[in-house]
């Protein structure tokens, strides 16, 4: 969860760090819930489907097992055979057998086609899902680096460029929490072998980016950027104090897209 502690107001504090956490806790379950629902839908379909038509297989192979050899079904199948023109030349020639080959050639491979549409759409499903997937696993990594980096102190204005940079970073583990891996699949590691974590990284970027942090702005150019991060932290506070969740998202959303 985030840690406003720029927000002298102990109770103001408070209440905007539960506001954050219900809005990303909000946000994940909903984007979870679509993602599920959508994939589990079309999964059904198309296994309902693939169930219709591995029936209508064994069906085909059922039937076809009755040509073995010469018997009354096979027969009755010559005959309706002789009747079309386009056939005769095999009954004439004495190739009765090519010519039940030929027409159970065509079941099969009208079978075939269906398998393969039927294999298509799911592959369809399977990638949207994946979609589906990389999306949520994208918001909880850029929520847990948002959270650090505003615990961190950096900059309203440096949060997305370090958003960004972690994303590089920063993976989901089964569990679905925010992890590091090195080149070996190894969870990677500080320089005094702690974890790598958003917050440790976060705080390893005051070495390499030090312009995140407002200490590191000239006396110039802190004062007013100053006063409108001010203005913005004590009216988000505030909207959070009363709850106004809809005004809270509007005002955050405003500020980020002015930076």
């Amino acid at each position: 969860m985030a840690d406003f502690a720029f927000v002298e107001d102990d109770e103001l504090r408070a209440k905007i760090e539960d506001a954050n956490k219900l809005e990303v806790d909000e946000l994940t379950v909903n984007l979870t819930n679509s993602a599920k629902t959508q994939i589990e839908e079309a999964v059904i379909g198309l296994k309902t489907k693939n169930t219709e038509l591995i029936g209508e297989k064994k069906v085909a192979q059922e039937a076809l097992k009755k040509f073995d050899g010469v018997d009354v079904e096979a027969s009755k199948l010559a005959t309706e055979f002789y009747e079309n023109h386009k056939d005769q030349e095999f009954l004439k020639d004495g190739t009765v057998e090519e010519l039940i080959e030929k027409k159970t050639s065509q079941l099969n491979s009208d079978h075939e086609v269906q398998v393969t549409e039927l294999t298509g759409k799911l592959s369809e499903a399977v990638d949207h899902g994946a979609t589906y997937q990389s999306l949520f696993e994208s918001k909880v990594i850029d929520d847990g680096l948002r959270a650090a980096a505003i615990k961190q102190g950096v900059r309203a204005e440096a949060i997305e460029d370090v958003i960004l940079r972690g994303r590089g970073v920063f993976s989901l583990d089964d569990s679905k929490q925010i992890e590091a891996r090195d080149k070996e699949g190894k969870l990677a590691t500080t320089e005094d072998k702690k974890v790598l974590n958003p917050k440790n990284w976060i705080e390893g970027l005051k070495d390499t980016s030090p312009h995140y942090w407002p200490d590191s702005r000239g006396a110039g150019a802190s004062g007013g950027s100053g006063g409108s991060d001010s203005d913005y932290t004590v009216k988000l506070a505030e909207l959070a104090a009363k709850g106004d969740m809809v005004g809270y998202r509007a005002l955050r959303d405003k500020h980020n897209k002015s930076k």
